[in-house]
């Protein structure tokens, strides 16, 4: 030290500088590896992914493709999320409670963070394996165990052109729902179509750390029951979207289809007589969709899972003797009209029936202004001052007239007398209870519903939502009397999905309102 006292430096106060420097380094130091640490730790999301087959081992009948249940297991170290997504038509309240029962008491996952959704599949066909529900809860012990880091992230793709809003407003105020069950109004009393549907497609994409993909969760509206050619069980639309991603990314990866807000949204070509069954196409039409937006999500390791779940009250309707009492009036009208006056010829009763209806009717529509003969043949009536051609054309245009007005008014007899049968079923006494549970994975946002939202509904929530990524989950954690959830202002319309469901109008305020407070929550 006696250098440094030679060059004027008090070893002391140097002493002092070396240890505050040296303490200032090692807070750094602390500082630089507790945020790293953080850092490593936000990014641990984890996930597993199973796909099992629930077909039936030995099928009874004809099967086109499998029927699949998809599970997808994801921790961020705090906590763990269990999305189910099933190829069947709905998930029943008990069957709900059954699937979280043994997921919580066989693989410790608490129930509460499970969503299980149906993609509503008509076309299961009884095919359904009967061990299918331990075949679900032993995937989500294998997707459990098998967790690997990944990277995830939201994206939004567009697919318009397979789905439609299936509701059509008609020019007397009513609407008429577009269903194979029933025929379709004539066209000159169709005002328009109703709501809009919903052409989004909400998009998960979770890779591994090499950038391999693993999982692919995608949410669209629309109803699967649109079958297969050879009308074998299929999983419809949706599993041949599956497929089409799968086959694409390769790698094992696995596509996860979650029903949306499907209430009033049908496939195109849906009653279409002169083609095949598209499924096929409109699934493949969608999976190419989703793969071209899910190829432009970036992916990242920081992401966290919040769930919040809770039970709502929704009040039954006490509308429908009111309901009844319309449309008893329609039908009343209908067969006022069939009945006609004196032996029926001056209503709807005519010399006709189907065997003479059909050769004539073509006649008159291949010539109709000389149905009956060449021309020539008026022509020499008329030199001659005769007009028997015209006067039995004149009947016979009538008659044709009458028995084509007797079809469209027993294809409205038949949408009425099936909107009556479902009004006239057992009412709920009591509010219907749902759950709804909001979901954040990252900023991929879910919102459900245990039943078949209309299509506006879900939209509402999407503009509204504080979440960029914010989607519907229809069809999910249970299912409602009645099904159907239809917008407020569609009840007078008295269509198909309005008989059925037993929900008061007053239902969508709560619900907005409710999924709104748990989004505002899941910020």
């Amino acid at each position: 030290m006696v250098w440094l006292g030679f060059l004027g430096i008090n070893s002391n106060l140097l002493n002092k500088h070396v240890m505050k420097r040296s303490i200032i380094i090692a807070v750094l130091v602390t500082l630089i590896v507790s945020i790293d640490f953080c850092s490593i730790h936000a990014a641990s999301i984890r996930a597993g992914v199973v796909r099992v087959n629930i077909t039936k081992d030995k099928p009874t009948a004809l099967v086109n493709d499998p029927l699949y249940a998809k599970v997808l297991v994801l921790d961020d170290g705090t906590t763990k999320a269990v999305i189910i997504t099933i190829d069947i038509v709905v998930i029943q309240d008990s069957l709900i409670s059954v699937i979280r029962n043994r997921i919580q008491n066989e693989l410790g996952i608490d129930g509460n963070n499970v969503l299980i959704n149906a993609s509503h599949n008509h076309h299961v066909n009884d095919q359904l394996a009967e061990d299918y529900l331990t075949r679900i809860v032993k995937a989500v012990g294998t997707a459990s165990q098998s967790m690997v880091q990944v990277k995830i992230g939201a994206g939004i793709g567009h697919e318009n052109r397979i789905t439609m809003n299936r509701r059509l407003e008609l020019k007397n105020g009513k609407e008429w729902t577009i269903r194979r069950a029933i025929p379709c109004p004539q066209n000159e009393n169709v005002e328009g179509i109703a709501e809009p549907f919903d052409p989004e497609i909400g998009i998960l994409r979770i890779d591994k750390t090499d950038g391999k993909p693993l999982a692919v969760l995608y949410n669209f509206a629309g109803h699967p029951y649109g079958g297969v050619p050879n009308n074998g069980a299929t999983a419809c639309f949706p599993g041949f979207a599956s497929r089409t991603i799968e086959e694409d990314l390769g790698n094992g990866a696995v596509a996860l289809f979650l029903q949306g807000a499907v209430g009033d949204v049908t496939p195109i070509l849906y009653k279409d007589v002169n083609a095949l069954r598209p499924s096929e196409t409109l699934g493949t039409m969608l999976g190419l969709s989703t793969l071209r937006a899910f190829k432009n999500i970036t992916v990242k390791r920081n992401a966290g899972i919040n769930i919040i779940r809770e039970v709502i009250e929704l009040p039954v309707r006490t509308d429908f003797p009111e309901r009844i009492k319309s449309l008893e009036t329609q039908k009343d009208l209908i067969l006022d009209y069939f009945k006609g006056e004196g032996c029926g010829a001056h209503g709807a009763g005519t010399k006709l029936n189907f065997e003479a209806f059909l050769p004539l009717y073509i006649k008159y529509m291949m010539s109709p202004q000389y149905p009956s003969y060449y021309s020539y043949r008026y022509m020499q009536e008329e030199k001659i001052g005769k007009s028997d051609l015209e006067i039995m054309d004149s009947g016979n245009k009538r008659d044709i007239e009458k028995y084509l007005n007797n079809i469209y008014k027993m294809e409205e007899l038949i949408m009425i007398e099936s909107n009556l049968l479902y009004l006239r079923e057992s009412i709920p006494q009591n509010p219907i209870k749902a759950e709804i549970m909001g979901m954040k994975i990252g900023e991929f946002v879910l919102i459900t519903f245990p039943g078949e939202l209309f299509a506006q509904v879900g939209l509402n929530i999407k503009r509204l939502s504080p979440h960029e990524y914010t989607f519907i989950s229809g069809l999910t954690n249970g299912w409602i009397i009645g099904s159907y959830a239809p917008t407020s202002d569609a009840y007078d319309g008295e269509a198909y999905e309005v008989s059925l469901s037993k929900l008061a109008p007053e239902w969508q305020k709560i619900y907005e309102e409710k999924a709104l407070e748990i989004l505002d929550k899941l910020k």
